[in-house]
C-alpha cells in the first residue's frame, strides 16, 4: 500500500506570491500551521504572519485555521492606501468651523458640537472633545431626499466613521437601534459608548427643542 504526503507552498493571502527559499526554490511545508523558524524568517523578510488557530486547524491543509501571510508588496500597498485615507480625512476635518455649540453640561467637560460650511443643510454635526473629532451625528436621510427626525451616530475609528447603536431607551423607534431620538442623545452615544441596557441620561427626560 502506498501513502502520499501532501506538500504545500505557503503563499500571500492576497496576491498569492509564493514563499521561496534563499536559492529561489518554492518553500514546501506539510501543513498550514508553519513552524516557528519559518515564521521568524518570514517576519525578518518583511512578511506579516498571522498565526493560525490549532483548535480550528483540524487537518494539515485547513485554510481556515492555518497561518495567514501577507507579502511585503501587499503590506506596502495597504500602508500607502491607509496614508492617503488619513490625509483625506485630516483635510476634511480641518475645514473651518462655522458654528460651535458647547455641550459640556450634557456630555462632560470639553465636549462640543461643531458644523462646517454645508453641514447645516445636511443636518450634520461633528462631535468634538477638546478640539479633537470623536465622531459625527446627522439626521437620517430618506430615499426620497427628506430628513427623518431620527439621528444617526458614528464614532471615528481610524479613518472610518462606524455606526454607534442606540440603547433601547434612546432609540428613535422601538426595536430599532440604528437611529437615536435626538441629536444630543446621538452625541452622548459617541461620547460615552453606552451599553444596550443603559438608561437615558437625566437631561434627556424633556423633549424641548435643542439649540
Amino acid at each position: 500500500m502506498y501513502s502520499f504526503r501532501v506538500m504545500l507552498v505557503p503563499q500571500c493571502w492576497e496576491c498569492r506570491t509564493a514563499v521561496t527559499e534563499p536559492d529561489g526554490r518554492e518553500t514546501l511545508v506539510s501543513e498550514r500551521l508553519l513552524p516557528e523558524e519559518l515564521r521568524e524568517r518570514l517576519a525578518a523578510g518583511g512578511w506579516e504572519v498571522t498565526p493560525g488557530n490549532p483548535r480550528v486547524n483540524r487537518v494539515p491543509t485547513d485554510s481556515l485555521g492555518g497561518d495567514r501571510l501577507h507579502c511585503p508588496a501587499c503590506l506596502a500597498r495597504h500602508q500607502a492606501a491607509a496614508g492617503a485615507a488619513q490625509r483625506r480625512l485630516d483635510a476634511d476635518l480641518a475645514r473651518p468651523r462655522t458654528r460651535t455649540v458647547d455641550r459640556s453640561a450634557r456630555l462632560g467637560a470639553g465636549w462640543a458640537l461643531t458644523q462646517r460650511e454645508g453641514d447645516a443643510e445636511r443636518h450634520r454635526w461633528l462631535v468634538e472633545h477638546q478640539g479633537t473629532v470623536r465622531g459625527m451625528v446627522y439626521r437620517y436621510k430618506r430615499v426620497n431626499g427628506t430628513f427623518s427626525s431620527g439621528w444617526e451616530a458614528r464614532h471615528l475609528l481610524g479613518t472610518d466613521f462606524c455606526r454607534r447603536e442606540a440603547p433601547a431607551a434612546c432609540a428613535y423607534l422601538p426595536n430599532n437601534s440604528s437611529l437615536w431620538r435626538s441629536r444630543d442623545l446621538a452625541a452622548w452615544g459617541v461620547a460615552t459608548s453606552p451599553p444596550h441596557h443603559a438608561p437615558r441620561p437625566d437631561w434627556a427626560t424633556c423633549t424641548r427643542k435643542e439649540s
